[in-house]
């Protein structure tokens, strides 16, 4: 179905909420006082010589995401009356979802211990969400169709991310959860993200730059056992059943279209519908859907380059049988 499974794109969005940054501790000689309030035990720092980078930073992300997903629960009702028993997962043939999406990701962080930093994100993601449905009512599987929508949505999140950095290596471990809103769904969509990378650094020849590299996977998964409910006009989401069921229709025997034709009788007047009338195609659907990630994991590698002390540029690349990522984007950093 066309509406309801476009919340199937809200996840991507969500794995655009993990881009923290790196530490990599360097020795000098500096012997000032440490200026800042973060992060705690920054003086000590200061006094050991080590260069860590300034405490706080806004970054600005762009990220594109392909994932695949499937329906494992699926139950709906039209006009109030539940349909779950005719209207379901089985029946309906949902095959495989393709999502993916754009959205522009703006993120604050903190780092309040020299191996801790908070964060808090705010998303806008553009999208879209392609599913195929082979109805089959006992009567032999319909023509295959395909239904489509794009839509946009809004996301709030906030994590955390342990750092450790030794000479010229680091390592990072994130969690994040994140709450998705769209005006296509009754409630938030919930996702949790955790993530770990392992790299290096390499230094350049100018002071303050350098570019580090780095290898990891990211884990991700829907919260609240991934159940969403909304509700739908049927001709919005599928627009074309008409001529879908009409092509089905004519390819059956004259004794399979005379019992169909009885059948479907027998359901405009339990439920008070009126199927092969067109009233249908005008009637409100409740739903509910339960989708899973085909993939949860993700293998991920990318890079950062400092330019100077305040301006980061960071890209990543992610990649898994049934999933895509890419992700860019600048930061900017500060003393608090």
């Amino acid at each position: 179905m066309r509406q309801q499974l476009s919340i199937f794109i809200l996840v991507l969005f969500s794995t655009q909420l993990f881009s923290q940054e790196h530490i990599v501790i360097n020795e000098n000689d500096s012997t000032n006082q440490y200026p800042y309030t973060f992060p705690i035990w920054g003086d000590k720092l200061e006094e050991k010589g080590i260069d860590f980078p300034l405490p706080a930073g806004i970054s600005l992300h762009y990220v594109y995401n392909e994932m695949y997903l499937g329906i494992s629960e699926f139950g709906m009702g039209i006009n109030g009356t539940d349909l779950s028993s005719i209207l379901n997962e089985q029946t309906l043939g949902f095959q495989t979802t393709r999502a993916y999406s754009n959205g522009i990701n703006l993120r604050g962080d903190l780092f309040t211990l020299p191996f801790l930093n908070f964060y808090g994100l705010f998303s806008y993601v553009e999208g879209g969400t392609e599913v195929a449905l082979q109805p089959d009512f006992g009567m032999g599987a319909m023509p295959l169709f395909k239904s489509s929508v794009v839509f946009n949505a809004i996301s709030f999140g906030g994590g955390m991310t342990f750092n450790y950095g030794y000479k010229d290596y680091f390592f990072s471990a994130d969690v994040n959860y994140s709450g998705t809103r769209t005006d296509l769904l009754e409630n938030e969509v919930n996702v949790v993200v955790s993530s770990f990378r392992i790299g290096k650094k390499f230094n350049l020849k100018k002071k303050d730059r350098f570019v580090n590299f780095y290898v990891g996977a990211m884990y991700r998964n829907f919260v609240s056992r991934g159940i969403t409910a909304g509700v739908v006009q049927i001709k919005e989401v599928l627009p074309d059943l008409d001529d879908h069921y009409n092509i089905w229709y004519n390819q059956l025997t004259p004794i399979q279209q005379r019992l169909l034709d009885k059948t479907i009788e027998g359901v405009n007047e339990e439920y008070n519908l009126a199927i092969g009338e067109g009233g249908v195609m005008n009637s409100t659907v409740d739903y509910y859907i339960k989708k899973d990630l085909i993939k949860k994991w993700t293998f991920q590698f990318g890079g950062q380059f400092q330019l100077s002390k305040r301006i980061w540029i960071r890209g990543e690349y992610g990649v898994s049988d049934y999933s895509k990522f890419i992700m860019t984007g600048i930061n900017y950093r500060f003393g608090i």
